[in-house]
Parts: structure tokens; sequence; C-alpha cells
């Protein structure tokens, strides 16, 4: 039987990346993108659903008779109805250990631009600052070395453990933190001793607003922080004041609450400031990841096939 596949947020992936071929029959439609309104349609006659952001609840759900696996391209699954989906024998399978070189590559070097003040000097090249210098070196900035440093890491996950692995190349002392367990006192000592933080737990009631700006208040004035994570998970309007007031020293973002974000966040008011660097929810998205991504897909679907069902949420 001739198995009808929809991929509902086809450009959420480059069109370069290669997807290997299935082991079954089937019949692939791709789209762009899809709008709330126009899922239940696309999905009717769907035996298998892809999709990376596109929500799937009972009410798009409950129109697709034939849906037997809804294959995720990521590895959070907060899109899904997974109690519809139980009920209903519709099985889930998503990524996972996929983008952990990527994200930890890009978190170590948010750290070294900020600590080599890389964005800073270059505003200073601009203002033909150096050519006013008398001596070799414009030194009009602060620099500082990763050696030696303490960072702090919430989450231990795959992602958690390869930031510590490079961080630790740099001679830093890493300090891990589970929110799992989590005790106010506790966080605000771990808090209260990093030098650097980087945040990789998930986005849930426990971390939504984990850092708001009574825990910014308590880091140190040199303290540098990562979210390569989720933007709920740091209070933005928070942390452009401390930037803004140099509560703390710097910030590297990759994730807001809302993607892509309005025009009014709060992040764009500090988006030339030298102490903060924002990329566009890239941190995972290097070229040899996104082919992994799809390579671990179409492993994921073949497999279910096979009756060797892999990565089931």
């Amino acid at each position: 039987m001739r198995k009808n596949i929809v991929f509902l947020d086809r450009s959420t992936f480059p069109s370069n990346i290669l997807f290997p071929k299935l082991d079954f029959s089937h019949k692939w439609k791709n789209h762009n993108f899809t709008k709330v309104k126009e899922v239940k349609k696309r999905i009717e006659k769907a035996h298998i659903i892809v999709t990376n952001k596109i929500e799937l609840n009972r009410n798009n759900l409950s129109g697709a008779k034939n849906l037997e696996l809804i294959a995720v391209t990521a590895t959070g699954t907060n899109i899904i109805d997974l109690e519809y989906c139980r009920k209903h024998n519709i099985s889930i399978c998503n990524l996972r250990d996929y983008a952990s070189i990527s994200v930890a590559e890009h978190v170590l070097t948010l750290m070294l631009a900020l600590s080599k003040n890389i964005k800073g000097l270059e505003k200073d090249i601009d203002k033909k600052l150096w050519q006013k210098r008398k001596v070799f070196a414009l030194l009009s900035r602060e620099i500082n070395d990763l050696y030696s440093k303490t960072l702090g890491v919430i989450g231990k996950g795959s992602i958690g453990i390869k930031v510590g692995r490079i961080a630790k190349a740099f001679g830093m002392n890493i300090n891990y933190f589970s929110v799992r367990n989590y005790k106010k006192t506790q966080f605000l000592k771990f808090l209260s001793s990093l030098d650097y933080l980087s945040i990789h737990c998930p986005l849930n009631e426990k971390t939504k607003d984990l850092i708001t700006i009574k825990e910014l208040k308590i880091m140190k004035k040199n303290m540098i922080l990562i979210n390569t994570a989720r933007g709920g998970i740091v209070n933005e309007n928070d942390l452009a004041k401390a930037l803004k007031q140099k509560i703390i020293a710097g910030a590297g973002i990759d994730v807001t609450t809302s993607e892509p974000p309005k025009k009014s966040h709060a992040y764009y008011s500090i988006l030339n400031e030298p102490n903060f660097i924002w990329t566009p929810h890239t941190a995972w998205a290097s070229n040899e990841t996104l082919q992994e991504a799809i390579n671990q897909l179409i492993k994921n679907i073949n497999s279910f096939y096979k009756g060797r069902k892999r990565n089931i949420v």
C-alpha cells in the first residue's frame, strides 16, 4: 500500500539538503509553510506527517483518519497533542542527539566573541580610532581570556555535556546545575559563583522566567550569559535592562520567546551594543547538522515501517 506523506513546513530546511530514499512505496508532498487554517485539509489523507514547528492538535488531527506516524524534524514535541495521539494509536518519533556539536560550537563562539570584545573593536576600527593611536595596538576595550574562568551550565543533556567538554579544553572550570531538583537558594548560590553561564534546559513551567532581573543582580558584574535553549527561560525585557544598566557584562542570545520576534522586541533596543550578540535561532543549523537531521528523519520513518521503531516518543 502506498503511503501518503506530507511535510508541512519544508522551508525549515534549506533546499540544498538531500533527502535519502524511503524503502517503501509512497507519495511525498512538500509545503513550504502551512497556516493554522490549512493544516486540517493538508493532512486529511496522510499516513505520515512530517513537521518541525506546525502545531498538531485534536482539532486538526481528528480529520486524519489514515494517520499512522508523526515524524518531527526536531527534538521537542510540545507542538503535538500527545494524549490524542496515544488514544488514537498514532506513533510519534523525533530527532535525538543530532545538534550537540553545532550548538556547542556556537556557544563557545559567542563566549569568545564577547570575551575578546570583537564587536566593539570592529566598531572602533570603523570609527577610525586606530589611526588616532600612536602605538601599534588599539587597546580601546577590555579583553578577557576564558582560561581559568568558571562556566556554569544549566542542563546536563548531550548539548550541555558537549559545551562543558569543549570549554574544559580552553582551561575553564565547569559547574553544572540541574533544574529537576531546583531549589532557589542553591540556584542563586550557583549563579553568584560564575563568570559565564550557558543555558541548555527545556522550557516548561519550572524554567519559564528562570532568569529575571533578580537573578541577574545576583551575578557578577563581569558575567556573560549565553542562551541557545529557549527564549522564555530568560526574561527578555529584564536582560535588555540588565545590559543597558551594566548589571552584567554581556549576553549572547540565539532564541526568543516568539520567533520570528516582533519589531518591538526588547532585544532590538540593544542590538547595536558591543556587549550583545543576537543570532536568529541558528546555533543548531550547521550544514552538517541539517543533513544529519534529515538522515535521522528518514531512518526513523524507514525503521517504523520495518517494525523496528526508533526514537518513539
